[in-house]
């Protein structure tokens, strides 16, 4: 395995750093491809900002330093990001869904099964009160041998199916058991299409003890549809409808690297790694005018659109429950007509 020295990678080693940087524009002016190129620039910063040059990090600045540039440019570099493998969350949050509509399926083999099952016991029922009938108003002794033999057969195939349901039962218990340990470990809110709750407050904190570690700038912003937008909707139906494709567009204004979940409630959050304040600002002005350029209907009528985003640095001095808080207590004061983010405050101040 080979070794990294951090502290040459800062450029603390024996080369003066002038030297180093020397080094790294002679690289990005024999790079044979501008992909090679902006790789290297995105090191280069990585570096020159004592940032871990992990997969992780060199994917979040090359997602950050790539908005700075032309937009034809931004395009290329976008292929080349959408050629790469999904994330192992990504993947998994892909299975999550596949195995809840697998959930669903099981469910409903279940219920017809259990209806058959009545319906047998019902006919056995049928036929039980006919053959007393029978009995009471015939002699004849090949009817009573006819009925006594259906009798048996209805109780053959009652007691089989009886026990098929025994067994479907038990392997419906095994499967409910298993699906609800994937569920209690699910990252994913199926309803909304985005990470939930569970994993955003895991990601927060991991976030936070890396800025507390290398403390550099990352910032969290919410978002909720206005209740006065909701007071116009009659149904539950529509009001999910309209909360999912505003999730849509989040994801759609949002980088690979931003974490976009459900913390609640409506409430939507962005994760945004090695973002300052100034960045996210701009970020939430691209996610307002994205949403506010959308026209959304309900039933043919057009719905005028209003929401509320909040914005909290990741400060190392506080811990995520205050940062959450902070982001949720400026959400009101928010809107169209007002303003349309607003930066938290610790403790009130």
């Amino acid at each position: 395995m080979v070794r990294l020295d951090s502290d040459k990678l800062r450029g603390s080693d024996s080369r003066p750093k002038k030297d180093i940087l020397n080094i790294e524009t002679a690289s990005v002016q024999n790079a044979n491809s501008e992909l090679e190129k902006f790789s290297l620039f995105v090191l280069r910063t990585i570096i020159d900002e004592s940032v871990p040059p992990t997969p992780s990090n060199f994917q979040i600045y090359f997602e950050k330093l790539l908005d700075n540039k032309p937009m034809a440019f931004k395009k290329r570099m976008q292929g080349y990001l959408e050629e790469d493998d999904a994330s192992a969350d990504e993947y998994r949050a892909k299975m999550e869904r596949e195995i809840k509509e697998g959930f669903t399926q099981i469910k409903g083999i279940v219920k017809v099964v259990s209806t058959i099952y009545k319906n047998l016991n019902i006919m056995k029922q049928i036929v039980k009160k006919r053959s007393q009938e029978l009995k009471l108003n015939t002699t004849q002794l090949s009817t009573d041998n006819t009925l006594s033999k259906l009798n048996e057969d209805i109780e053959k195939l009652t007691s089989l199916t009886q026990k098929q349901m025994e067994v479907l039962k038990d392997y419906y218990s095994k499967t409910v058991e298993i699906l609800k340990d994937v569920e209690d470990k699910a990252i994913f809110d199926s309803k909304y299409g985005v990470y939930n709750k569970k994993y955003l407050l895991k990601s927060l904190q991991k976030e936070l003890d890396s800025v507390r570690q290398y403390n550099h700038k990352t910032s969290l912003v919410m978002m909720k549809i206005k209740d006065s937008v909701f007071d116009k909707i009659v149904t539950v139906r529509e009001r999910d409808i309209l909360t999912k494709n505003i999730a849509k567009l989040l994801m759609k204004t949002s980088r690979r690297s931003d974490i976009v979940a459900h913390y609640g409630g409506g409430v939507f959050a962005i994760l945004m790694k090695h973002t300052d304040l100034n960045s996210a600002q701009k970020a939430c002005e691209r996610i307002g005018e994205l949403i506010y350029g959308t026209s959304f209907f309900i039933d043919e009528a057009e719905i005028e659109i209003d929401i509320e985003l909040g914005i909290m640095p990741i400060d190392p001095r506080y811990d995520i429950e205050e940062i959450v808080i902070g982001a949720l207590d400026v959400l009101p004061k928010t809107g169209k007509n007002t303003e349309v983010y607003l930066i938290g405050k610790f403790d009130g101040r």
